[in-house]
Order: structure tokens, then sequence, then C-alpha cells
């Protein structure tokens, strides 16, 4: 380990630029390696450089190495702390922000969505249109699942068929349904649930 001699730590003490390049070609990198194990490489090094120019510019009275390295080491420290709970604070707004949107569009939704007698009805008659579209098998395989609720194990035995095949079938029928009840989803999911 690299330590700084009395003259170095005087002519620092009078603001010397050699001194000055001296400290900061030793612990900049000691520096940057201490903060980048709580904050990014490029932040790290940003704090460090910073914590240096305060140095530099405040110049405090310097009377051994340890000294110098208690301040430096403390003010990248703090400077880490400081940026850590800013990002804190930025993730937290963010994520509140983030949470007001969905209420709105929540309550957006639900104020846009249709719950009446004529509603319930038109889901009805677009249910038996698309049912009734249905490949044989597919609305047979359906209609076990999601109106009878057996399991896709005992639709296959029902059928003798495959539960691969039983899967397969449900999910093509979903896929219909949710296209054709796309503006009633919230009300109808009972039916698309995948099981």
């Amino acid at each position: 380990m690299n330590s700084l001699s009395n003259d170095v730590i005087t002519l620092l003490n009078q603001k010397q630029k050699a001194a000055f390049e001296v400290i900061f070609n030793l612990y900049y990198p000691r520096l940057v390696c201490f903060a980048q194990e709580y904050v990014s490489f490029e932040v790290a090094r940003n704090l460090v450089q910073d914590a240096f120019l305060s140095f530099w510019e405040k110049n405090p009275h310097v009377i051994s190495e340890s000294q110098l390295q208690s301040y430096l080491y403390t003010t990248v420290k703090n400077s880490c702390i400081s940026r850590l709970r800013h990002e804190k604070i930025k993730k937290k707004f963010v994520e509140e922000s983030e949470r007001k949107i969905q209420k709105h569009l929540y309550i957006s939704a639900l104020e846009n969505l249709d719950t009446s007698t004529i509603a319930f009805q038109e889901i009805e008659t677009i249910i038996e249109r698309t049912l009734a579209e249905l490949p044989p098998r597919c609305r047979e395989v359906f209609i076990l699942s999601r109106f009878e609720g057996k399991k896709n194990h005992e639709v296959a035995g029902e059928l003798n068929i495959s539960q691969k095949a039983v899967e397969a079938q449900i999910t093509k029928a979903l896929k219909i349904f949710r296209v054709a009840l796309k503006d009633f989803l919230p009300i109808v999911a009972y039916l698309l649930y995948i099981r």
C-alpha cells in the first residue's frame, strides 16, 4: 500500500497541484472501488470526482494521511447515501405515479363498463353465437370444461382423447371468445379463466 510522505501532505496544505495529483492518482481507484459496492460504476466515478473537487475547493488542513483518507472516504460515503436516498424517493414517486395512472384507468374502465340488462342479454347472444360457430370437437370440450366445470383430465377421459388435446381445444376456443367478447372482458372473465 502506497503511503504519502510528509512532504506531499505539506505541499497539499499549500494547495500545490502536484501534491493534489499524487493523492488523486493514489486514492481515486480505491474510492471508485469503494463507491461501486453501493452504486453503479458511472455514478461511483462521478461521486469520487466530486469528492476530489470538493476537497480542492474547501482545502481543509490535513495533518496526516489517515485524516486525509477519513475525509475522502467520509465524503464519498455521504455522497453514496444521498444518491441512494434520492433514487429511493424517485422510485417511490414513479411507483406512486404508476399507481395513480392505473387507478384512473380502472375508474375509467369501470365507468364505461355497461352492466345493464341489455349488456348481459348481448353477452348471452354473443356467447351462444360464438359457441355455435366453434368446430364440433372444440365446442364439446369447451362446454364440458367451462359450463359443466369438469377438469381437463375428466374431459379427456369422457371424450377418449389426450389431456393435451383438451388443452389445445380450450386454448383455441378461448382465443375465439376473447375476440368476440372483447368489449365485455371484465364481466365474462370467469368464462375465460384458464384452469
